[in-house]
């Protein structure tokens, strides 16, 4: 037996005979049924040594105390909405720690905040709050993972209102590397706090985080199709959006595109952040969202609704059962650039329509200047944006597929898009260096992407909080201090054109 294999059976062994009903071993329904709750086929692949399910923050302590002990590799599962493997996974080298059963949501007695658990995912979170008259700055897919959304950002439909989730986060109960658990916020361990928000899961394991809560009484929105024949109109309609956000933060819209039949098309996400009057002739539409309903449309679903209904729609966009991939990249709202990227992705994601099985779908979005002007909120995030209030294009191109032989042709055909668009931002003096965590491929560098200083400074807080490096070593997966988990060649192949770098 190995060294790596003996930590293993230590670390199973210990934690099975302390916690015999949390801990799952393969071959048994409790571990194929918590090993499904992963929403990508690659990460759902991995098969860990065994699945543990704390159900609280001194559940979560004994297995840091026991990883720390034999060094036992493991991982950590918030919803597992992850697209590479082992990002929230691990396979039969070590244990997946799986939050599922850390699923607490208390709203405080004056109604301002709200305590939520990383095991649950959003619908969950806006369908206990929406009948009280509340919601919280979450995420837009009702299969999106609280604590890893959290930890990387989290853009909302509420975002140019309130900033991403992570301004909106109070407070977080934190297992360290040592096993001691803590509270991180603006007053108790500022720097971790500030850290958290956007380091991802590089410094603990946050087992509870306090939300601001806002009174909340509907919303408008769904999704609404677009054909080719009017892209132009369409990105005019999104450039005026962009640039004009800061007149009414209420829009929220999100560009979704793929290729159906041989076709370019739209299905986009349109949202206002309240209730719309229904008047005899139709809804009152804001001014921001009109050119879009202008346009010509065989679907719409837009519909005075609730945060959850949406959530559940964009869900059923991108489904579990599939190989997926995510990719990032940001640039300076320009036409220019969005032109290149939507007729880049018309060309080569052509190519992969033609195969079975294959979605070539990814979305377009803005991060607004009311987004970039609550980045200093509590102290300062780490994402690096909050030096302007200037917007940015967001890309995500987001394949799916079935076949693991279609690996490599959609990596690299999806990486030839991102390269060739980053490159003629780069040209037109467009460029910037911001990777959104939750949007990042796994041969990317979102930590780079915040910049030298915030990478420092990151690097600072992990000495101080896991000075032997339990969560860039021990801990495997995510996106690391130290650069990209691995390149894209190693996940795909060889013959890949060289990884989009920053």
């Amino acid at each position: 037996m190995t060294a790596s294999a003996n930590s293993v059976a230590w670390a199973t062994t210990l934690l099975s005979q302390a916690r015999p009903e949390q801990v799952f071993f393969p071959g048994t329904a409790a571990y194929e049924l918590a090993r499904n709750g992963f929403w990508s086929n690659i990460q759902k692949e991995l098969q860990p040594a065994c699945i543990y399910q704390p159900r609280n923050a001194a559940d979560v302590s004994l297995a840091v105390v026991i990883f720390n002990i034999t060094k036992c590799p493991f991982n950590v599962k918030s919803g597992g909405h992850g697209r590479f493997a082992g990002e929230s996974s691990i396979g039969n080298e070590g244990v997946l720690i799986d939050l599922a059963h850390i699923n607490h949501i208390k709203v405080s007695d004056d109604r301002k905040s709200v305590a939520v658990g990383p095991g649950l995912r959003w619908v969950d979170v806006y369908g206990c709050l929406e009948p009280l008259h509340l919601t919280v700055v979450g995420g837009r897919d009702a299969d999106v993972g609280v604590g890893g959304f959290l930890l990387a950002g989290g853009i909302a439909f509420h975002s140019s209102m309130y900033g991403w989730a992570t301004e909106n986060i109070r407070s977080m109960e934190v297992v360290l590397a040592s096993g001691l658990v803590v509270t991180a916020s603006e007053s108790s361990h500022p720097h971790l706090f500030r850290a958290l928000r956007g380091g991802g899961g590089n410094f603990g394991i946050v087992v509870s985080f306090v939300l601001d809560a806002y009174p909340y009484a509907g919303m408008w929105g769904g999704r609404r199709f677009t054909s080719d024949e009017d892209t132009g109109a369409l990105l005019d309609a999104f450039m005026k959006y962009g640039h004009q956000s800061p007149a009414d933060p209420k829009v929220s819209v999100i560009l979704n595109h793929t290729i159906l039949n041989g076709e370019f098309v739209w299905v986009n996400d349109l949202e206002y952040c309240e209730p719309v009057v229904l008047a005899p002739d139709g809804p009152l539409i804001p001014d921001l969202l009109q050119d879009f309903m202008k346009l010509p449309t065989s679907m719409d679903e837009t519909t005075n609704t609730h945060n959850s209904a949406l959530t559940v729609a964009m869900a059923s966009g991108s489904p579990r059962g599939y190989r997926n991939s995510y990719w990032g990249l940001a640039a300076k709202l320009d036409r220019r650039v969005l032109d290149f990227y939507v007729e880049m992705y018309r060309r080569e994601g052509a190519k992969l329509a033609q195969l079975p099985g294959v979605g070539a779908g990814g979305d377009i979005q803005v991060i607004t200047a009311g987004m970039r002007a609550a980045m200093g909120r509590r102290g300062g995030n780490v994402l690096g944006l909050s030096d302007s209030t200037e917007p940015l294009l967001l890309f995500n191109p987001a394949p799916r597929w079935t076949d693991p032989r279609h690996d490599e042709i959609v990596l690299s055909t999806i990486n030839t898009i991102i390269t060739a668009t980053e490159a003629r931002a780069r040209e037109l003096g467009l460029a910037h260096s911001f990777l959104y965590m939750n949007y990042t491929a796994g041969w990317q560098d979102p930590i780079a992407g915040y910049g030298a200083e915030q990478k420092r400074f990151l690097q600072s807080v992990s000495r101080k909080y896991d000075p032997e490096g339990f969560f860039q070593t021990i801990r495997k997966g995510g996106f690391k201090l130290g650069g990209s988990p691995k390149s894209l060649q190693q996940w795909a192949g060889s013959s890949c054109e060289r990884p989009h770098k920053t």
